[in-house]
């Protein structure tokens, strides 16, 4: 009896530790693109992690021991070349930025990426960017810019690269470009900075690009695909993905008058 209940025993527990095994979580590396797209990730220095978006999202599927996903440094075209040789495993992007599509997949979209042009000076309301030429427009180094791509290619506009958003926007503050190129969240962060002070920063009319924002992943990852697919469709349908942009930044307005602190 004792021999039979032994053979039992051991019959049952590979099953269990393969059930155990299948039941734990995905150990995941998310490549970040610096400096982060706020408000849908991106690196906030008080507390030393990574905010938004994302990374709530992210961080229910870990209370649910779904996914475990680690956030680190990297950029745009890092994070591709990364993600295709499996260095990582997901980052976020539009797949018109990726180079290479046909070697990543990617998840349902999480969000609505639009880009303005913003500059010292109001536009008109009839304001085309496709119409203008011989315009500096700043940029950021390394970033594909969906709209103005064939412009810049054609020498129609003159692209002024730099190294940060920060600085890409102190540089149409002092008047080296004409336009800044940025997504209306992160206009609405980096101008409601101080060195602003005395600035009215205008947008223009219309997007250059509406892009859907995806998560990007190396092709092995057939199966968190699926997940993620699932589980953001209920983060989404629920509401909690409005909510969750919401708690981090409110809507952006435009004009926007720079703020100056009191004495």
């Amino acid at each position: 009896m004792r021999l039979c209940k032994l053979a039992i025993l051991l019959l049952v527990l590979p099953f269990n530790a393969k059930l155990a095994q299948a039941t734990e979580p995905y150990e995941l590396t998310f490549a970040v693109n610096t400096p982060g797209s706020f408000p849908y990730l991106y690196y906030d220095d008080p507390s030393q992690t990574y905010k938004g978006l994302v990374p709530e999202f992210f961080a229910a599927l870990k209370r649910r021991e779904l996914l475990d996903v680690t956030f680190v440094d990297s950029n745009q075209q890092r994070s591709e070349t990364f993600a295709k040789e499996g260095k990582v495993d997901l980052y976020l992007a539009n797949l018109g930025w990726v180079s290479e599509p046909s070697k990543v997949i990617t998840s349902i979209p999480i969000i609505q990426h639009k880009t303005f042009l913003y500059s010292l000076t109001p536009f008109d309301d009839d304001f085309d960017f496709a119409s203008v030429e011989n315009k500096r427009v700043c940029t950021q180094l390394g970033y594909a810019y969906t709209g103005l791509q064939a412009s810049f290619e054609a020498a129609k506009l003159l692209r002024f690269e730099s190294s940060t958003q920060d600085t890409l926007g102190l540089m149409l503050a002092k008047g080296r470009c004409d336009y800044a190129v940025l997504n209306n969240y992160n206009a609405k962060l980096i101008f409601s900075a101080p060195e602003y002070c005395g600035l009215t920063i205008h947008q223009s009319p219309k997007p250059t690009s509406t892009v859907p924002l995806t998560i990007v992943m190396r092709p092995a990852l057939h199966k968190v695909k699926a997940l993620i697919d699932e589980e953001l469709t209920g983060f989404i349908t629920s509401g909690k993905a409005t909510q969750s942009l919401a708690s981090h930044s409110s809507i952006p307005r435009f004009p926007m008058p720079g703020q100056c602190n009191s004495v």
